[in-house]
This record gives structure tokens, sequence and C-alpha cells, in this order.
């Protein structure tokens, strides 16, 4: 319970800073220093790099939305993640497990020794060998797995495979399906 006081705290305080930064008050522009901008008229972004360390029990969490929806919960041991204002921003979280919602609801979890996530578009690059489920009963494993969040599909790469509810397997070098793994298409040799 102490640690999640403490992190809820050093989180706010982090956040606070960002804020006031983001506002303008400090040595270089805004109120903090006579309220005129600086020699381009322009604010710098402050870069901010943040570490942050859980438990299997007691996990780091992030979570992703689009449109006020929720796409992806990413729970993991530990994250570190930077970010220079703006959109630009990206975070590496260990021993990650994901789940992946798509627009009816339905539900894939996917894990992984790592994944990047990128704040730009939101993806998630999973490697070090993936192993995903579907609330239907597929399964698929591969070496890396990239979620596109504009597109909510998946894209695997290296030693994939595919195996339905029903037992059936497909194998291949590629995959590119929908969260639900309904709509994949598992192909081998080079990507065109």
């Amino acid at each position: 319970m102490r640690d999640r006081k403490l992190g809820a705290l050093v989180a706010g305080a982090l956040l606070a800073c960002a804020c006031a930064l983001a506002a303008g008050c400090g040595p270089r522009g805004g109120p903090g220093a006579g309220g005129s901008p600086g020699p381009t008229g322009t604010v710098t972004p402050v870069p901010v790099h943040v570490h942050g360390f859980g438990t299997k029990d007691n996990p780091s969490v992030l979570t992703g939305t689009k449109k006020g929806r929720r796409i992806y919960v990413i729970r993991s041991t530990s994250f570190e993640g930077d970010s220079a204002g703006g959109a630009d921003g990206s975070a590496v979280l260990q021993e990650t497990h994901i789940t992946f919602v798509d627009r009816s609801g339905a539900v894939t979890i996917a894990e992984a020794p790592k994944a990047t996530v990128k704040q730009r578009d939101k993806s998630v690059l999973m490697t070090g060998g993936v192993h995903a489920r579907t609330a239907d009963g597929a399964v698929l494993t591969c070496d890396t797995l990239r979620y596109d969040a504009g597109t909510e599909r998946f894209r695997g790469e290296g030693h994939v495979v595919v195996t339905g509810p029903n037992g059936d397997q497909l194998g291949g070098d590629h995959l590119d399906g929908d969260v639900r793994l309904r709509d994949a298409r598992v192909t081998s040799g080079s990507r065109t």
C-alpha cells in the first residue's frame, strides 16, 4: 500500500512539474520570467525521462485509448519512458501482459518479455517471443508482434503459428490479422 501511495505521489509531482513547464513557468519565458517569451518567441519542450517499477502481483499499468475507448491495457514489472514534449514519446516495458480490446469489446491477451509503446501513434511492438490467446480460444505465437492502433490490427513476424479453437494450425513467417484473429492471413517468404 505504501508503494502505491509513493508511486501516486511521484506521478503527481511529475505531472505538476510537466504542467508548470508546459505553461511557461520557469527561467525561460512565461510568468516565472517576467512574462516575456524566449529569444525566438517559442517555448522549447523539456525532455522528461521516467522510470516505473511494479511486480507480478502489483504491476505498473499503462492504458491506451482511442476516441475515449480503451484499446489496450499493458501490465508490466517495469517501464522506462522518454518524452520530449508533444507526441514524440516512447516507453519500453518489461515482462508485459497486454489486454487488447477490439471495437466490439472482444479481448485478446498477449504476453512477451518486452514491449515498446510509441506515444504518437499508440503502436505497441512486442518482442522476445510472443504468446497470445483470443477470447474464442485461438492461440498465436511469433517472434515479434506489432499492434497498429490506427487500424487496430496485428502484424506478426518470425515463426508465426496460429492455432484455431478447433485445433487447426497455420504456420509461416508473417501475420496480418485483426485483434480477434478471425480475419488473419499467414504468409511465408519475403514480405511484399
